[in-house]
C-alpha cells in the first residue's frame, strides 16, 4: 500500500497543472539547447600544444577534460601550420543578421547585378553604333563608286 500511495503522489506531482492564462509564450526554436562554443586563437594554440606534449596514453584525458574531439585539435593544428589560425574567414557570412541587414545585403547585391547588366548593355550599344558607322561609310563608298561608273 505504501508503494502505491507513493506512486500515486509521484504521478500527481509530475502531472502538469493547467494554466489559467490565455496568452501563450512563444519560445525560440533553439531554446533549451546548449549554445555553440567558440574558442579564441590563444586557447586553440594552448590546447594543441598541451595535446602534443601529452604522452600517447594521456591525450584522451586532455580531450575529455576540455570536452573536445580529436578532429577539432587536428583541424586547429592544420590551421596553425598553414598560418591561418586567428584570421577571419570571409567565405561564411555572419549568422546573426537582422532583417534590415539582410534586406540591405539583398539590395546591394541587386544593385551590383543591375550595374553590371547596364555596363554590358552600354558596351553592346557602343559596338552596334560602331558597326553602323562602318556600314554607313561602306554604303557611301559604294554609292560614290556607282555614281563614278555611271557618269
Amino acid at each position: 500500500m505504501t508503494i502505491t500511495a507513493t506512486t500515486d503522489a509521484a504521478l500527481e506531482a509530475s502531472q502538469p497543472t493547467p494554466t489559467t492564462s490565455t496568452q501563450e509564450t512563444v519560445q525560440a526554436p533553439r531554446t533549451g539547447r546548449p549554445a555553440r562554443r567558440t574558442f579564441t586563437a590563444e586557447y586553440k594554440r594552448r590546447i594543441v600544444a598541451e595535446y602534443e606534449q601529452a604522452p600517447s596514453g594521456q591525450k584522451g584525458r586532455v580531450l575529455r577534460r576540455e570536452g573536445l574531439y580529436d578532429s577539432s585539435v587536428k583541424q586547429w593544428r592544420a590551421q596553425i601550420e598553414a598560418g591561418t589560425l586567428g584570421t577571419v574567414s570571409k567565405r561564411r557570412p555572419r549568422a546573426g543578421q537582422s532583417p534590415e541587414q539582410a534586406r540591405i545585403a539583398e539590395l546591394e547585391k541587386q544593385i551590383s547585378k543591375l550595374e553590371s547588366d547596364a555596363a554590358r548593355k552600354d558596351k553592346v550599344i557602343a559596338d552596334r553604333d560602331a558597326a553602323l558607322e562602318v556600314m554607313g561609310k561602306g554604303v557611301a563608298f559604294l554609292e560614290a563608286l556607282s555614281k563614278k561608273n555611271k557618269g
